[in-house]
């Protein structure tokens, strides 16, 4: 099977290429002084074969990268290696998670809609403890990955290129209290902060607005790959890509947005709601 770069792989591929330009090198100059062909700089800066961290820290130093820079490339590194982060928690995660995860990552755009919980690339480490501190007794390894995968996933909306998020929360979201005031208040606060990105949005339906409201999340690529959509019940989280059922979702979020609060409303009601949280 051919390989596919990530998006962490084609990212790290890019930058590798930016800095050698920037220090005037060519691709034969950083040969000669590596020693390597000139087919696998030019294949690694193409994303059409991995770099390891050894390579990369190789790189770094011949493009005099600073020391934080140099642990940031060899950590995408790391992470491109089995081409997906998330492959390393898969013996604790249900393939429709990873399957999830997978999408995430790809995705160009996101809405999430949310009855219960903030969505997960919204969520503090405190609130995400507090939800995994409840419910039945799991196996604490299973808990540790949970936890590392709601917080690593997150690192998506800090990207170069980020996924631009569209949260749809009901305003009963911003009632149940998980881990208590304390921990709602800096759940609440990250929330405000999240949406001043210019790649996040965050609109609250109010009780005011009463609809039905199931929780979904779609992904779109961008690109020519098809949109997915993510159905949540009580017996797990099926995903498709029919196009009849895609257009039901997006039809569903259009009938939402309709509903909810604008971006600024809804960042009032909140903060209306952390001044209330004693």
């Amino acid at each position: 099977m051919p390989f596919t770069a990530s998006w962490t792989q084609k990212a790290l591929a890019d930058e590798l290429s930016r800095l050698r330009k920037a220090r005037g090198y060519s691709v034969r100059d950083v040969a000669e002084r590596t020693g390597w062909s000139i087919a696998k700089i030019s294949r690694g800066e193409n994303g059409v074969s991995k770099l390891n961290p050894l390579d990369v820290r190789l790189l770094a130093a011949l493009y005099e990268v600073d020391d934080a820079d140099v642990d940031r490339l060899c950590e995408m590194a790391r992470d491109s290696i089995a081409d997906a982060w998330w492959r390393r928690y898969e013996r604790w995660l249900s393939p429709t998670f990873l399957e999830f995860l997978a999408c995430e990552a790809d995705a160009a755009r996101a809405w999430s809609v949310q009855t219960m919980f903030v969505p997960g690339l919204l969520q503090t480490s405190d609130y995400v403890k507090a939800i995994l501190s409840i419910g039945p007794v799991r196996d604490p390894d299973r808990n540790d990955a949970d936890y590392e995968v709601r917080l690593r996933r997150q690192r998506r909306l800090d990207e170069p290129e980020p996924i631009h998020l569209t949260a749809l929360i009901a305003e009963s979201v911003l009632h149940w209290q998980f881990g208590g005031p304390e921990v709602m208040r800096g759940q609440f606060t990250h929330l405000c902060t999240m949406a001043e990105r210019q790649n996040v949005s965050v609109r609250v339906i109010p009780f005011a607005h009463p609809i039905p409201i199931y929780p979904i999340d779609l992904f779109e690529s961008g690109g020519s790959a098809p949109a997915v959509v993510f159905s949540e019940t009580q017996w797990g989280t099926p995903f498709t890509e029919d196009p009849i059922e895609l257009r039901q979702a997006r039809r569903e979020i259009e009938r939402l947005e309709a509903a909810a609060l604008t971006e600024r409303e809804s960042s009032k009601m909140i903060e209306r709601r952390i001044r209330e949280l004693v």
